[in-house]
């Protein structure tokens, strides 16, 4: 946005559980100009819930065998399974396909 981003922390707690906190960061002339935020904090806010609900409806399919060895990747989602094996390589961890 031009005035701020919206920082998203997912903390994993369990194999099926993620506390996901946001924060609003806002230019400080925005701030400062007293400006009406609410209205943009409550909009991200209804998509990041909308967003969540999505992923939280998909998160049973998790446990087909399918997903056994990392998922099924749709081709726009490659550089997705290439960043995990870029990352399983420098942290040393076994690929999991």
């Amino acid at each position: 946005m031009p005035d701020h981003v919206i920082f998203h922390r997912m903390c994993p707690m369990a194999h099926d559980r993620t506390v996901v906190e946001c924060d609003w960061l806002y230019l400080p002339h925005v701030v400062e100009g007293g400006q009406d935020v609410e209205r943009s904090v409550e909009l991200f806010h209804r998509v990041n819930r909308q967003d969540f609900d999505a992923c939280e409806r998909t998160q049973p399919g998790m446990t087909s065998r399918a997903y056994a060895k990392g998922g099924v990747l749709v081709p726009g989602e490659h550089g997705i399974g290439a960043f995990h094996t870029w990352l399983q390589e420098r942290l040393d961890v076994p690929p999991t396909q």
